[in-house]
């Protein structure tokens, strides 16, 4: 595939992203209390100043989805129905962290819930030209390239680099605002210096003493795991409507480790009954449990489990601080 280097002038990126929102649903980074991901109406509303305080993983492991229906005597599947979406303006650690979720949705488990919003979203990324906040740390995190296309800034143009035929394709389309460049993007292009976890290996720190330093802290209120873009527990209910039991839904939706009755049984009986083993477990499983059953973080270092902690447990200097 020979997939080379585009320049997108800032002032012609406005036309470009006004004639891609007639044929995709297009997502940028916009800022009003916060910053989020929203439907495109004005670009000159785009903000690139910091990342969304949420992650877009809800578009495509959403909140709530339906599995299946019953009528009392046949199983109704569910339409798997999907737009062709953009991503505009999506972070390294995010678009990582989209990869992530795709190798357990889409390679590990053949999710057609997933998959059906997944194959029909273009990501285009927007790189970081320093650390966006004190709390993101994704340097420690050996990040990838993964992107359809990537924006590099600089001041009046956009250097765009094309990674998939996907995104190539898009250029192709739009061939009219993109020109090509001679230019290879380099380790200087995309170097960040953010904060860092100074160990690779945190087993051997499972008992010790400085975890209470986040513990004590702790409300158990799931809001690191809601707000982590990788995050992927969930739970399977049946719903049934009241007037009428023999209609049903399978419903599957968002969950989370650090809930007590998430891995609560049968006879009263809870595997992560302490605050403690909860509190551990989300940290252990996207730094230690899954790089050693996949050979990869599960963890991005966005930060967004710090930065919207009520309490803001910074458990990465936990970890830094612990001898």
């Amino acid at each position: 595939m020979n997939l080379v280097v585009y320049i997108l002038k800032k002032d012609v990126m406005y036309d470009f992203l006004l004639d891609i929102k007639n044929k995709f649903e297009t997502y940028v980074p916009i800022k009003k209390d916060i910053t989020r991901f929203k439907i495109l109406d004005n670009p000159k509303d785009i903000d690139f100043s910091e990342n969304s305080y949420f992650p877009v993983k809800e578009h495509f492991f959403r909140k709530k989805e339906v599995i299946f229906q019953f009528n009392g005597s046949n199983f109704l599947p569910v339409e798997l129905k999907s737009k062709n979406k953009i991503f505009f303006g999506l972070r390294r650690c995010d678009l990582n962290a989209i990869k992530n979720q795709d190798f357990i949705f889409m390679k590990q488990h053949n999710d057609p819930y997933y998959t059906s919003q997944r194959k029909k979203a273009v990501l285009i990324g927007y790189h970081c030209t320093k650390a966006l906040n004190k709390y993101c740390f994704c340097e420690s995190m050996n990040l990838t390239d993964y992107y359809d296309l990537m924006l590099f800034d600089k001041t009046n143009y956009f250097l765009v680099d094309a990674k998939t035929e996907k995104g190539e394709n898009l250029i192709r389309k739009y061939k009219k605002y993109f020109k090509k460049s001679n230019y290879k993007i380099s380790d200087k292009d995309t170097y960040i210096k953010t904060r860092k976890i100074n160990k690779k290996d945190i087993s051997k720190f499972y008992d010790h003493k400085d975890w209470d330093k986040g513990i004590n802290l702790c409300l158990s209120c799931s809001a690191c795991t809601e707000m982590c873009p990788t995050c992927y527990c969930h739970e399977i209910h049946d719903n049934t409507e009241i007037n009428n039991p023999r209609n049903a839904k399978r419903i599957r939706s968002w969950s989370s480790c650090q809930l007590k009755e998430f891995t609560s049984v049968a006879e009263n009986h809870t595997f992560r009954d302490t605050k403690e083993a909860r509190f551990k477990h989300r940290i252990y499983h996207q730094l230690q449990y899954f790089k050693e059953r996949n050979k990869i973080n599960l963890c991005t270092g966005c930060g967004r489990c710090i930065t919207g902690c009520p309490t803001k447990i910074d458990w990465v200097k936990i970890i830094n601080e612990m001898r």
